[in-house]
């Protein structure tokens, strides 16, 4: 192993300085809190708040409010007052060291909620205006809503007290929040001397729920998060450790009789306007070449009634907002997962989870027009949608690594998925997805279910079965040497060297249609102080399904973890801290080893919101193949072992400055040269909130791999270095305009000398910048212009060379008639 670099040494050396004074400090003041800090008084014999145990009789009034925060509406005096006095999490249902008090109406059109959030010590509330969906680390109060009380999905909304929004919707099934959802709600936050208060008004058009003109139960949790020493959640509601279903837990409000959702139709034309230009970069004397282009697109989104939707959309487009963030795809050998941000596929997109990601939309590249209908009626609950895309783009998936296939065509795509909640503990569903052009198409269905046996004991389960055709060339698409290239050539003569991403050359030559099937199975146990998951999945080589995110093929995986919890004091350095362990073997289907790691880490938080974790990894795994024309492992690759120690870090230095750094250093496979080397990877982040307006975040990752040239010793270990720095400076004006500059810059150093069995640039180096001013009235209704550009530099080129630029601006209104 070689020895850590000068760069790698600072690097340690700045996460271990401030850690070593942070215990030095520790040490010094064991039993005491900082002085600075309102030292906690708790009475662990305090009983917690009767109100949670019980349903919430929810009042109606014909009144309306004024949504500015001054909470002096009159309908305010006929509102249900909720205290938020019990703290579960990290302690144990505990009574609130600080008051919170929310108010809650409704009027048929709306749900008004108001929060009074006290504070001893307001200059300490860790709230900043930002863009939506950006603050949930700060101070914020907010609801959790589940309108059909089927304890499967609910609602999110939380508001910072400056007013900025967050939210989301939780799906119980998976486990997962998706915070990509955004509905039209109303909220204004104010600091106050007392500490800072929240109004917000929720339409009802925006949910989905029986709409019977009876009296409902919904599922419901009042929340306040307050971050200082720790993170404290504060909520009306007990909950018990021993199940790990939060939302099966919560209580009901009660009322809704007259809730309606009006005339439900919302249509949002937009039209996108750009100037892009690109240049010869390796021309001096080249002109910058013009593409200028006019689009409009709309978005047609109708309420069929409270609990059915049509989405339409014609011509989406979200390529000129946001930028996506840099990844490091250096000696990586699968293909990277990038966020959605197009409305009409974020709409509901919850109706399409399932164990496996069967539905990942950014394989839509460019669609023209796309329907979607999802809904919900009693036990059963549905979504279908449909989209035709001006290009063809999936993923080429295999055991050691994918790639993504091109085809130059239009092709259709469709999703089907289908959920039965028999009762509280049981769910079985049924799904199906399609992609389909000229001489292509991939059809993948098939069940799963999930089943709780007790509240801690949870099991799941997918068999799924798929049909492919690929066209007949597909694989000379995979190849970089001139024998795949042939046509008089058969792919089978490719050698080593000679074809880029060689699996995919032999996964994509099949002739006809093929099939193959996927199963997996989880075993979940969550309780209060132990975590066990046990999994078992097995998909076939044959088996494709084209519009989800499945990167990996002819593999069997059993994996098993363990975790065991512990819990401190409330006046405790620390709250909670875990040890645990993972065994994982994986294998192709003809029981060919892959991959069998074992790791242990350690957990544990504590003061200013810090924690630490460390993980130790023991890994075999093989390289790539020697002969790229088989599939074949055993007797075709080598076997190689990883140990790895990995740190992650993090603390809120000041209610302003946050920072986490994250390293890993050990052995690790130069894929590129199949041998063993070292890598010493470092990724920091800090977060400065310079002013309530000014917020500066930067992201750097450093990666250095070493491995030894017994071919050529003077050649020196470094195989590559490698950084990459995501920066984003933000100015918003108010919770509804921003300016904001997004840099992402990458640079990596090769060793030619050193990449012995593939040719490498020494130098290469990208800079793409994004400067935007956006003017957001709602997610819907927006204004954009700004201005995008790309440098690069390799061997050939003395410095960074600007090769594209676009000027842009894209405006979209949501018109609600």
């Amino acid at each position: 192993m070689s020895k850590l670099s000068s760069n790698s040494f600072l690097s340690f050396a700045t996460f271990f300085l401030p850690l070593s004074l942070a215990f030095n400090t520790l040490s010094n003041n064991a039993l005491a809190q900082d002085k600075a800090e309102t030292p906690v008084s708790i009475n662990s014999s305090q009983k917690p708040n009767t109100l949670a145990l019980s349903s919430l009789n929810i009042p109606n009034s014909t009144k309306t409010i004024t949504i500015d925060g001054e909470l002096d509406d009159a309908i305010w005096a006929d509102a249900l007052v909720v205290p938020l006095d019990i703290v579960n999490s990290p302690w144990d249902n505990l009574p609130s060291p600080i008051k919170t008090e929310a108010k809650i109406i409704e009027n048929g059109d709306f749900l008004y909620i108001a929060f009074i959030a006290d504070d001893p010590e307001p200059e300490k509330i860790q709230g900043f205006l930002g863009d939506r969906d950006t603050k949930w680390s700060d101070d914020i109060v907010g609801i959790k809503l589940d309108t059909h009380n089927n304890r499967r999905l609910n609602y999110e909304f939380f508001v910072n007290p400056f007013g900025v929004q967050n939210d989301a919707i939780f799906n119980e099934i998976t486990g997962e929040a998706n915070d990509l959802w955004d509905g039209i709600w109303h909220s204004y936050g104010k600091i106050t001397p007392q500490g800072y208060q929240v109004e917000i008004a929720i339409p009802y058009n925006i949910l989905n729920f029986e709409e019977n003109g009876e009296v409902k139960k919904w599922a419901i949790e009042l929340l306040r998060s307050y971050p200082r020493e720790t993170r404290l959640r504060i909520s009306h509601v007990p909950l018990d450790r021993d199940n790990p279903c939060w939302l099966c837990q919560y209580p009901e409000a009660v009322g809704f009789e007259k809730a309606q959702t009006g005339n439900n139709v919302r249509v949002t034309p937009a039209i996108t306007a750009s100037k892009a230009q690109s240049k010869d970069v390796y021309n001096p004397q080249s002109a910058w070449q013009d593409d200028n282009e006019l689009e409009a697109g709309i978005d047609l989104r109708w309420g069929i009634d409270a609990n059915t939707s049509l989405n339409a959309t014609i011509n989406p487009d979200f390529s000129t907002v946001e930028a996506d963030a840099g990844q490091l795809s250096i000696n990586t050998t699968f293909s990277l997962f990038y966020d959605e941000k197009r409305a009409f596929f974020l709409d509901n997109n919850d109706y399409f989870d399932s164990n496996y990601d069967l539905v990942y939309t950014r394989n839509i590249v460019a669609p023209d027009y796309g329907a979607k209908l999802t809904g919900r009626s009693q036990k059963h609950s549905y979504g279908v949608f449909m989209t035709n895309d001006t290009e063809t783009n999936f993923f080429m998936p295999g055991n050691l690594s994918s790639d993504v296939a091109s085809l130059n065509e239009e092709s259709h795509s469709a999703a089907l998925r289908y959920r039965y909640d028999h009762n509280d503990d049981l769910s079985l569903g049924a799904i199906s997805t399609l992609r389909q052009s000229s001489d292509y198409h991939n059809y993948v269905a098939g069940f799963d279910g999930r089943y709780r046996i007790t509240d801690s004991n949870i099991i799941r389960a997918q068999v799924l079965t798929s049909q492919t055709q690929y066209p007949d060339d597909l694989f000379k698409s995979f190849c970089l040497g001139d024998e795949c290239i042939d046509d008089n050539t058969s792919p089978n003569d490719c050698s080593f060297g000679n074809c880029a991403y060689s699996e995919q050359v032999s996964r994509s030559n099949i002739q006809g249609e093929f099939s193959d099937q996927a199963i997996k199975v989880d075993y979940m146990h969550d309780s209060e102080y132990w975590q066990v998951d046990l999994s078992h999945q097995n998909i076939g080589k044959n088996f494709r399904a084209d519009l989800g995110y499945l990167p990996k093929i002819d593999k069997k995986e059993n994996a098993a973890s363990v975790t065991r919890l512990f819990y401190g004091e409330p006046n405790s350095l620390w709250q909670q801290a875990e040890l645990s362990g993972q065994w994982n073997m994986i294998t192709n289907v003809n029981n060919e080893f892959i991959e069998r790691s074992m790791d242990g880490s350690f957990y544990i938080d504590g003061p200013r919101q810090s924690a630490l974790e460390v993980t130790l990894t023991h890994a075999e795994k093989i390289g790539l193949r020697h002969d790229d024309s088989s599939l074949a492992i055993e007797g075709n690759t080598t076997r190689f072992t990883e140990n790895q120690v990995n740190i992650y870090s993090k603390a809120q230095l000041n209610p302003r400055l946050y920072m986490n750094i994250d390293m890993t250093y050990g052995d690790k496979i130069d894929y590129r040269n199949n041998r063993l080397g070292t890598i010493n990877n470092v990724s920091a982040n800090l977060t400065w909130n310079i002013t309530n307006h000014l917020e500066f975040d930067i992201t750097h990752t450093y990666s250095e791999l070493n491995a030894e040239n017994i071919n050529n010793p003077t050649s020196g270990d470094n195989v590559y270095t490698a950084h990459l720095t995501n920066l984003l400076l933000s100015y918003q004006f108010d919770v509804q305009s921003y300016l904001k500059l997004t840099l992402v810059y990458s640079d990596i150093d090769r060793n030619v000398n050193n990449n012995p069995y593939t040719t490498v640039s020494a130098k290469n180096k990208d800079l793409s910048s994004q400067l935007i001013y956006a003017y957001k009235l709602n997610p819907q209704t927006v204004f954009f212009l700004g201005y995008s550009d790309n440098s690069y530099q390799d061997d050939y080129l003395d410095d960074l060379s600007r090769a594209e630029r676009t000027f842009f601006s894209k405006i979209s209104y949501s018109w609600m008639p």
